[in-house]
Protein backbone atom coordinates (compact mmCIF):
# COMPACT_ATOMS: atom_id res chain seq x y z
CA UNK A 1 0.00 0.00 0.00
CA UNK A 2 2.96 2.51 1.24
CA UNK A 3 4.64 1.67 -2.11
CA UNK A 4 1.53 2.07 -4.37
CA UNK A 5 1.14 5.41 -2.38
CA UNK A 6 4.80 6.60 -3.61
CA UNK A 7 3.81 5.69 -7.15
CA UNK A 8 0.94 7.90 -7.35
CA UNK A 9 2.92 10.59 -5.86
CA UNK A 10 6.15 10.39 -7.93
CA UNK A 11 3.74 9.92 -10.87
CA UNK A 12 2.17 13.08 -9.34
CA UNK A 13 4.62 15.04 -9.19
CA UNK A 14 6.63 14.20 -12.90
CA UNK A 15 2.95 15.12 -13.87
CA UNK A 16 3.38 18.46 -12.82
CA UNK A 17 6.55 19.34 -14.10
CA UNK A 18 5.62 17.94 -17.25
CA UNK A 19 2.49 20.44 -17.18
CA UNK A 20 5.09 23.21 -16.09
CA UNK A 21 7.89 22.41 -19.26
CA UNK A 22 5.24 21.92 -21.40
CA UNK A 23 3.74 25.19 -20.59
CA UNK A 24 6.82 26.82 -20.98
CA UNK A 25 7.95 25.27 -24.42
CA UNK A 26 3.91 26.94 -25.77
CA UNK A 27 5.73 30.19 -25.42
CA UNK A 28 7.48 30.50 -28.23
CA UNK A 29 9.47 33.48 -27.70
CA UNK A 30 10.34 32.30 -24.43
CA UNK A 31 12.09 29.57 -26.32
CA UNK A 32 13.81 31.24 -29.12
CA UNK A 33 14.84 34.22 -26.37
CA UNK A 34 16.29 30.32 -24.30
CA UNK A 35 18.35 29.10 -27.52
CA UNK A 36 19.58 32.88 -27.96
CA UNK A 37 20.91 33.15 -24.33
CA UNK A 38 22.72 29.57 -24.74
CA UNK A 39 24.26 30.97 -27.66
CA UNK A 40 25.48 34.26 -26.23
CA UNK A 41 26.93 32.39 -23.46
CA UNK A 42 29.01 29.47 -24.95
CA UNK A 43 30.21 31.80 -27.61
CA UNK A 44 31.43 34.49 -24.24
CA UNK A 45 32.96 31.17 -22.63
CA UNK A 46 35.01 30.53 -25.46
CA UNK A 47 35.31 33.96 -26.38
CA UNK A 48 39.33 33.29 -26.22
CA UNK A 49 39.43 30.73 -28.71
CA UNK A 50 37.11 32.33 -31.03
CA UNK A 51 38.05 35.28 -31.58
CA UNK A 52 40.71 36.24 -34.15
CA UNK A 53 42.70 39.17 -32.30
CA UNK A 54 43.28 39.18 -28.54
CA UNK A 55 40.75 42.59 -27.30
CA UNK A 56 43.37 45.01 -26.45
CA UNK A 57 45.60 44.68 -29.66
CA UNK A 58 46.31 47.66 -31.31
CA UNK A 59 47.02 48.36 -34.32
CA UNK A 60 47.96 52.04 -35.07
CA UNK A 61 47.65 51.82 -39.15
CA UNK A 62 44.62 50.38 -39.08
CA UNK A 63 41.92 52.72 -37.46
CA UNK A 64 38.10 52.88 -37.23
CA UNK A 65 38.93 50.24 -40.48
CA UNK A 66 35.41 48.57 -42.11
CA UNK A 67 33.76 45.18 -42.54
CA UNK A 68 36.39 42.73 -44.28
CA UNK A 69 37.38 39.50 -44.23
CA UNK A 70 40.36 40.83 -41.65
CA UNK A 71 37.94 42.37 -39.31
CA UNK A 72 34.20 41.19 -39.59
CA UNK A 73 33.03 44.09 -37.70
CA UNK A 74 35.66 46.35 -38.21
CA UNK A 75 38.13 47.86 -36.26
CA UNK A 76 37.53 50.99 -33.12
CA UNK A 77 39.60 54.13 -32.96
CA UNK A 78 42.70 52.11 -31.66
CA UNK A 79 42.94 49.94 -34.27
CA UNK A 80 41.60 47.20 -32.14
CA UNK A 81 39.59 44.56 -33.59
CA UNK A 82 35.50 44.74 -32.68
CA UNK A 83 34.53 41.25 -33.25
CA UNK A 84 37.31 40.11 -30.88
CA UNK A 85 36.12 43.12 -28.45
CA UNK A 86 32.56 42.39 -28.38
CA UNK A 87 32.81 38.42 -27.32
CA UNK A 88 35.20 39.30 -25.05
CA UNK A 89 33.21 42.20 -23.68
CA UNK A 90 30.23 39.51 -23.21
CA UNK A 91 32.07 37.60 -20.88
CA UNK A 92 32.19 40.72 -18.41
CA UNK A 93 29.03 42.20 -19.40
CA UNK A 94 27.27 38.97 -19.13
CA UNK A 95 29.15 37.74 -15.60
CA UNK A 96 27.92 41.04 -14.17
CA UNK A 97 24.52 40.69 -14.60
CA UNK A 98 24.65 37.02 -13.32
CA UNK A 99 26.70 37.82 -10.27
CA UNK A 100 24.56 40.55 -9.36
CA UNK A 101 21.46 39.23 -10.12
CA UNK A 102 22.56 35.83 -8.00
CA UNK A 103 24.19 38.04 -4.97
CA UNK A 104 20.55 40.69 -5.28
CA UNK A 105 18.92 37.66 -4.95
CA UNK A 106 20.62 35.97 -1.84
CA UNK A 107 20.27 38.86 0.16
CA UNK A 108 17.02 40.16 -1.13
CA UNK A 109 15.55 36.42 -0.01
CA UNK A 110 17.20 37.13 3.67
CA UNK A 111 16.09 40.40 3.99
CA UNK A 112 12.59 38.83 2.98
CA UNK A 113 12.76 35.82 5.27
CA UNK A 114 13.42 38.15 7.97
CA UNK A 115 10.71 40.66 7.82
CA UNK A 116 8.15 39.03 6.98
CA UNK A 117 8.46 35.95 9.57
CA UNK A 118 9.24 38.52 12.40
CA UNK A 119 7.09 41.20 11.81
CA UNK A 120 5.99 42.16 14.87
CA UNK A 121 8.04 40.25 17.02
CA UNK A 122 10.77 43.08 18.54
CA UNK A 123 14.26 41.92 18.06
CA UNK A 124 16.94 42.93 21.19
CA UNK A 125 20.22 43.65 19.62
CA UNK A 126 22.06 44.83 22.37
CA UNK A 127 21.51 45.69 26.10
CA UNK A 128 23.57 47.41 28.73
CA UNK A 129 24.22 47.64 32.09
CA UNK A 130 22.04 51.14 32.49
CA UNK A 131 18.61 49.58 30.67
CA UNK A 132 16.01 47.79 32.57
CA UNK A 133 15.91 45.06 30.55
CA UNK A 134 19.86 44.41 31.80
CA UNK A 135 18.28 42.15 34.69
CA UNK A 136 15.83 40.71 32.70
CA UNK A 137 17.54 39.57 30.21
CA UNK A 138 19.99 38.12 32.85
CA UNK A 139 17.26 35.53 34.50
CA UNK A 140 16.19 34.93 30.87
CA UNK A 141 19.54 33.75 29.58
CA UNK A 142 21.03 32.49 32.51
CA UNK A 143 24.72 31.37 32.20
CA UNK A 144 24.68 32.28 28.62
CA UNK A 145 24.17 36.25 29.22
CA UNK A 146 27.82 36.85 29.52
CA UNK A 147 29.17 35.52 26.45
CA UNK A 148 25.65 36.67 23.87
CA UNK A 149 26.10 39.93 25.44
CA UNK A 150 29.65 40.29 24.45
CA UNK A 151 29.05 38.89 20.83
CA UNK A 152 26.37 41.38 20.82
CA UNK A 153 28.89 44.27 22.01
CA UNK A 154 31.79 42.84 19.35
CA UNK A 155 29.20 43.58 16.50
CA UNK A 156 28.21 46.72 17.58
CA UNK A 157 31.95 47.88 18.28
CA UNK A 158 32.61 46.56 14.35
CA UNK A 159 29.56 48.36 12.90
CA UNK A 160 30.89 51.59 14.71
CA UNK A 161 34.30 51.27 14.07
CA UNK A 162 33.28 50.74 10.06
CA UNK A 163 30.99 53.92 9.84
CA UNK A 164 33.75 55.92 11.18
CA UNK A 165 36.01 54.41 8.60
CA UNK A 166 33.50 55.54 6.09
CA UNK A 167 33.06 59.16 7.44
CA UNK A 168 36.39 59.22 7.48
CA UNK A 169 36.52 58.04 3.68
CA UNK A 170 33.79 60.96 2.89
CA UNK A 171 35.08 63.59 5.27
CA UNK A 172 38.48 63.01 3.21
CA UNK A 173 37.15 64.09 -0.15
CA UNK A 174 36.77 67.66 1.49
CA UNK A 175 38.41 70.33 3.05
CA UNK A 176 38.07 72.99 5.61
CA UNK A 177 34.05 73.46 6.64
CA UNK A 178 33.09 70.61 5.04
CA UNK A 179 35.07 68.09 6.30
CA UNK A 180 34.74 69.28 9.98
CA UNK A 181 30.90 69.18 9.06
CA UNK A 182 31.12 65.71 7.77
CA UNK A 183 33.00 64.45 11.20
CA UNK A 184 30.61 66.11 13.19
CA UNK A 185 27.66 64.51 11.75
CA UNK A 186 29.28 61.17 11.96
CA UNK A 187 30.67 61.17 14.99
CA UNK A 188 27.75 62.28 16.84
CA UNK A 189 25.54 59.28 15.27
CA UNK A 190 28.11 57.28 16.15
CA UNK A 191 28.47 57.91 19.95
CA UNK A 192 24.49 58.18 20.09
CA UNK A 193 24.90 54.56 18.97
CA UNK A 194 27.12 53.46 21.14
CA UNK A 195 25.47 55.20 24.02
CA UNK A 196 22.39 52.91 23.52
CA UNK A 197 24.19 49.67 22.62
CA UNK A 198 26.40 49.41 25.08
CA UNK A 199 24.56 51.57 27.92
CA UNK A 200 21.38 51.36 27.62
CA UNK A 201 19.23 48.71 24.70
CA UNK A 202 18.68 48.85 21.38
CA UNK A 203 15.14 46.56 20.44
CA UNK A 204 13.75 47.01 17.13
CA UNK A 205 11.18 45.54 14.78
CA UNK A 206 12.98 43.83 11.75
CA UNK A 207 10.33 44.25 9.82
CA UNK A 208 9.70 48.00 10.26
CA UNK A 209 13.59 48.22 10.21
CA UNK A 210 13.93 46.43 6.64
CA UNK A 211 10.93 47.85 4.78
CA UNK A 212 11.96 51.49 5.71
CA UNK A 213 15.31 50.69 4.29
CA UNK A 214 13.97 49.71 1.25
CA UNK A 215 11.69 52.74 0.96
CA UNK A 216 14.75 55.06 1.76
CA UNK A 217 16.58 53.56 -1.05
CA UNK A 218 13.87 53.10 -3.37
CA UNK A 219 13.44 56.71 -2.93
CA UNK A 220 17.27 57.87 -3.94
CA UNK A 221 17.36 58.81 -7.65
CA UNK A 222 19.12 55.60 -8.35
CA UNK A 223 21.82 56.76 -11.52
CA UNK A 224 22.66 60.26 -9.64
CA UNK A 225 23.55 58.23 -6.29
CA UNK A 226 25.74 54.78 -8.35
CA UNK A 227 27.75 57.58 -10.56
CA UNK A 228 28.48 59.19 -6.68
CA UNK A 229 29.19 55.86 -5.42
CA UNK A 230 31.16 54.67 -8.01
CA UNK A 231 33.29 57.73 -8.79
CA UNK A 232 33.94 57.83 -4.82
CA UNK A 233 35.24 54.11 -4.50
CA UNK A 234 37.07 54.49 -7.91
CA UNK A 235 39.44 57.34 -6.46
CA UNK A 236 42.82 55.62 -5.75
CA UNK A 237 43.33 58.31 -3.18
CA UNK A 238 40.15 57.22 -1.34
CA UNK A 239 41.25 54.54 1.72
CA UNK A 240 38.53 52.17 0.05
CA UNK A 241 39.62 52.55 -3.16
CA UNK A 242 42.93 52.31 -2.17
CA UNK A 243 42.32 48.81 -0.81
CA UNK A 244 40.20 48.15 -3.72
CA UNK A 245 43.22 48.79 -5.94
CA UNK A 246 46.11 46.52 -4.02
CA UNK A 247 43.87 43.51 -3.73
CA UNK A 248 41.70 43.38 -7.06
CA UNK A 249 43.92 45.10 -9.36
CA UNK A 250 43.26 45.17 -12.92
CA UNK A 251 39.73 43.70 -12.04
CA UNK A 252 38.87 46.53 -9.55
CA UNK A 253 36.17 47.94 -11.73
CA UNK A 254 34.29 44.48 -11.98
CA UNK A 255 34.56 43.99 -8.58
CA UNK A 256 33.20 47.65 -7.78
CA UNK A 257 30.83 47.66 -10.12
CA UNK A 258 29.08 44.67 -8.70
CA UNK A 259 29.24 45.94 -5.75
CA UNK A 260 27.46 48.91 -6.96
CA UNK A 261 24.77 47.14 -8.47
CA UNK A 262 24.47 44.83 -5.53
CA UNK A 263 23.12 47.63 -3.51
CA UNK A 264 20.70 48.79 -4.68
CA UNK A 265 19.72 44.82 -6.77
CA UNK A 266 18.50 43.19 -4.06
CA UNK A 267 15.32 45.69 -3.05
CA UNK A 268 12.87 44.05 -5.43
CA UNK A 269 13.33 40.77 -4.22
CA UNK A 270 13.09 41.20 -0.32
CA UNK A 271 9.74 43.27 -1.17
CA UNK A 272 8.21 40.43 -3.05
CA UNK A 273 9.70 37.62 -0.55
CA UNK A 274 8.03 39.75 2.03
CA UNK A 275 4.83 39.98 1.09
CA UNK A 276 4.78 35.88 0.50
CA UNK A 277 5.70 35.06 3.50
CA UNK A 278 3.54 37.27 5.53
CA UNK A 279 0.88 35.15 3.90
CA UNK A 280 2.59 32.31 4.00
CA UNK A 281 3.49 32.04 7.80
CA UNK A 282 -0.33 31.88 8.86
CA UNK A 283 -0.75 28.72 6.95
CA UNK A 284 -1.53 25.44 8.47
CA UNK A 285 1.75 23.70 7.59
CA UNK A 286 3.72 26.46 9.01
CA UNK A 287 1.76 25.99 12.60
CA UNK A 288 2.47 22.29 12.12
CA UNK A 289 5.94 22.83 11.97
CA UNK A 290 6.17 24.81 14.87
CA UNK A 291 4.21 22.10 16.69
CA UNK A 292 6.58 19.48 15.91
CA UNK A 293 9.20 21.70 17.76
CA UNK A 294 10.95 23.25 14.70
CA UNK A 295 13.37 26.21 14.64
CA UNK A 296 12.62 29.54 13.02
CA UNK A 297 15.61 29.23 10.69
CA UNK A 298 14.42 25.72 9.75
CA UNK A 299 10.86 26.80 9.24
CA UNK A 300 11.85 29.32 6.54
CA UNK A 301 14.38 27.41 5.12
CA UNK A 302 12.50 24.14 4.58
CA UNK A 303 8.91 25.05 4.76
CA UNK A 304 8.32 28.67 3.24
CA UNK A 305 11.61 29.21 1.10
CA UNK A 306 10.37 26.14 -1.12
CA UNK A 307 6.84 27.96 -1.67
CA UNK A 308 8.53 30.80 -2.58
CA UNK A 309 11.01 29.56 -5.39
CA UNK A 310 8.38 30.70 -8.11
CA UNK A 311 8.75 34.48 -8.01
CA UNK A 312 12.30 34.13 -6.85
CA UNK A 313 13.21 32.77 -10.20
CA UNK A 314 11.75 34.94 -12.28
CA UNK A 315 12.95 37.82 -10.47
CA UNK A 316 16.62 36.45 -10.64
CA UNK A 317 15.79 35.70 -14.61
CA UNK A 318 14.46 39.53 -15.52
CA UNK A 319 16.95 41.01 -12.96
CA UNK A 320 20.54 39.74 -14.89
CA UNK A 321 19.11 41.52 -18.31
CA UNK A 322 18.65 44.92 -15.81
CA UNK A 323 21.84 44.72 -14.46
CA UNK A 324 23.83 43.93 -18.14
CA UNK A 325 21.82 47.46 -19.32
CA UNK A 326 23.05 48.87 -15.88
CA UNK A 327 26.25 48.29 -16.21
CA UNK A 328 25.95 49.63 -19.60
CA UNK A 329 24.86 52.90 -19.04
CA UNK A 330 27.59 53.23 -15.93
CA UNK A 331 30.04 52.31 -18.04
CA UNK A 332 29.17 54.58 -21.05
CA UNK A 333 29.10 57.36 -18.67
CA UNK A 334 32.60 56.55 -17.56
CA UNK A 335 32.09 55.18 -13.98
CA UNK A 336 31.28 51.91 -15.08
CA UNK A 337 34.44 48.94 -16.16
CA UNK A 338 37.55 51.09 -17.45
CA UNK A 339 39.78 50.36 -20.00
CA UNK A 340 41.79 48.14 -21.28
CA UNK A 341 38.84 45.37 -20.07
CA UNK A 342 36.45 45.49 -22.13
CA UNK A 343 32.47 45.40 -21.60
CA UNK A 344 29.49 46.18 -23.67
CA UNK A 345 29.04 49.47 -21.91
CA UNK A 346 32.40 50.70 -22.36
CA UNK A 347 32.88 50.33 -25.81
CA UNK A 348 29.69 52.50 -26.53
CA UNK A 349 31.47 55.08 -24.60
CA UNK A 350 34.62 55.06 -26.72
CA UNK A 351 32.40 54.95 -29.76
CA UNK A 352 30.20 57.64 -29.36
CA UNK A 353 32.79 60.65 -30.44
CA UNK A 354 32.90 58.75 -33.47
CA UNK A 355 29.68 57.77 -34.33
CA UNK A 356 29.09 59.31 -37.78
CA UNK A 357 32.57 58.68 -38.97
CA UNK A 358 32.29 54.84 -38.15
CA UNK A 359 28.69 54.00 -36.94
CA UNK A 360 29.16 50.61 -36.44
CA UNK A 361 31.56 50.79 -33.35
CA UNK A 362 28.65 51.45 -31.82
CA UNK A 363 25.94 49.19 -33.74
CA UNK A 364 27.84 45.80 -32.80
CA UNK A 365 27.75 46.41 -28.91
CA UNK A 366 24.58 47.92 -28.79
CA UNK A 367 22.92 45.16 -30.77
CA UNK A 368 24.09 42.63 -28.37
CA UNK A 369 23.14 44.89 -25.52
CA UNK A 370 19.89 44.47 -27.20
CA UNK A 371 19.65 41.28 -28.23
CA UNK A 372 20.54 40.16 -24.91
CA UNK A 373 18.03 42.09 -22.46
CA UNK A 374 15.20 40.92 -25.05
CA UNK A 375 15.83 37.37 -24.80
CA UNK A 376 16.06 37.38 -21.10
CA UNK A 377 13.08 39.35 -20.39
CA UNK A 378 11.40 37.17 -22.92
CA UNK A 379 12.64 34.63 -21.38
CA UNK A 380 11.07 35.70 -17.67
CA UNK A 381 7.64 35.93 -19.16
CA UNK A 382 7.89 32.35 -20.36
CA UNK A 383 8.68 31.05 -17.01
CA UNK A 384 6.32 33.31 -15.08
CA UNK A 385 3.67 32.17 -17.43
CA UNK A 386 5.00 28.50 -17.12
CA UNK A 387 5.23 28.90 -12.87
CA UNK A 388 2.29 30.72 -11.99
CA UNK A 389 -0.02 28.48 -10.08
CA UNK A 390 -3.03 30.07 -11.44
CA UNK A 391 -2.39 28.75 -14.86
CA UNK A 392 -2.83 25.20 -13.65
CA UNK A 393 -6.34 25.59 -13.22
Amino acid sequence: MATATSAIQIKKDESSNAKTWRRFTKHRAAMFSAVVLALLLLVAIFAPIIAPYAPDKIDASNLYAPSSSAHWMGTDGLGRDVFSRVLHAGRVSLLVGIVVAVLSAIIGVIMGLLAGYYSGIPWLLSVGAGSPLWKERQNAEGSSFIWRTGLRWLVWAGLIALFLQITGQFAATFSGTAAVLTWAIGGGLAAVTAYYAFYKAIMIDIDNAISRLIDVMLSLPNIPFLLILSGLLANPEVPLGKLLDSVFGQSRSIVLIIFVLVLFGWLGTARVIRGLVLSLRQREFTDAARAIGSSDWRIMLKHLLPNAIAPIIVQVTLDVGNNIVSEAALSFLGFGIQEPTASWGNMLSGAQEAIFQSPFTVFWPGLFILLTSLSINFLGDGLRDALDPRSRL
